[in-house]
């Protein structure tokens, strides 16, 4: 009799696509590491930042990833990966769903997006920029609130979805704290669990929101080309998993993050040449800290709906 229970398991947790290789790599390996190099030696601190913030970046790249094109062709370990994602992006990614999903990619930044930058400010600047996300995440709660409503008054698997991310957060935090603290003491401990955890897991949907704002401020939403910014440098593109291709994402959501680029190529032409720059911190430099920004700024300001 021959036993198949181990290949029927491997073909659960198989790959969709094997480019996710390295988004595996970085989720279950760099993720982690930094939290727990600081563990091990909390002197590590102030070396590990860059690691840190990067990571921070990342986990919301990745869950925005796994919440378009999910990683695993079963239903399970897509679960368990998105409640693991959840401890490092500080949020349940079930977020991404109504106002992500079922808003921002409907309405595209215009009229109707309840995280569209003009409602957040008439001109934009650096200020706008950054206080953006903190105003973006007021927007969102009424959608997120009446999802998680509706899931538990009428979809058991969306309210399971709900609980297990919720408690993977609290639960995976609450114990990094309290073995943090029982390592290094109480002041320590707490201040190891924040600099490696803590801070970086709760910036994680600032750094999307901020993106979103710098994908889609000054664009025009109803054009056909020229709705969203794309950041182009394959070195930048390389570390973000192409998460600079935004255009061809906003039409073809579903496609996996790996085809970004050739999706892009193929019609970057028809894209107006100012809203495909190298990358988002050069883009950031130049909009906010020169007089060529500032003019890009003062010729594509809207006004607020």
């Amino acid at each position: 009799m021959v036993w198949r229970r181990p290949a029927r398991h491997a073909e659960r947790m198989r790959l969709r696509f094997v480019e996710d290789r390295r988004t595996l790599l970085w989720a279950f390996v760099l993720f982690p590491l930094g939290p727990a190099l600081a563990l091990w030696r909390p002197s590590l601190l102030p070396w590990l930042v860059p690691l840190l913030v990067y990571c921070s970046y990342l986990s919301g790249v990745l869950t925005h990833n796994h919440n378009h094109c999910a990683v695993f062709h079963a239903r399970a370990a897509n679960t368990a990966y998105s409640a693991w994602l959840s401890v490092f992006y500080g949020f349940p990614i079930f977020s991404w769903i109504p106002t992500h999903n079922q808003n921002h990619h409907r309405f595209r930044n215009g009229d109707g997006d309840i995280t569209a930058t003009a409602r957040h400010a008439a001109k934009d600047s650096l200020l706008a920029a950054l206080s953006y996300p903190l105003a973006s995440s007021r927007y969102q709660l009424p959608a997120l609130a009446g999802f998680v409503r509706t899931a538990f008054q009428t979809s058991s698997a969306r309210a399971s979805r709900i609980v297990l991310e919720g408690a993977a957060l609290l639960l995976g935090h609450a114990a990094v704290l309290l073995f943090s603290v029982y390592l290094h003491g109480l002041a320590t401990g707490a201040l190891v669990y924040f600099v490696a955890l803590g801070v970086p897991a709760l910036l994680g949907t600032y750094w999307m929101m901020l993106t979103n704002y710098l994908q889609h401020v000054g664009c025009d939403a109803t054009s056909e080309h020229d709705h969203s910014r794309n950041f182009v440098s394959p070195f930048w593109n390389w570390f973000v998993f192409d998460n600079g291709y935004h255009t061809v994402h906003h039409e073809q959501p579903g496609q996996h993050w790996s085809r970004y680029r050739a999706l892009h190529e193929a019609r970057a032409k028809q894209i107006a040449p100012e809203l495909n720059p190298g990358t988002l911190l050069g883009f950031m430099l130049i909009r906010y800290f020169t007089r060529a920004g500032a003019r890009a700024r003062l010729a594509n300001a809207v006004a607020v709906p």
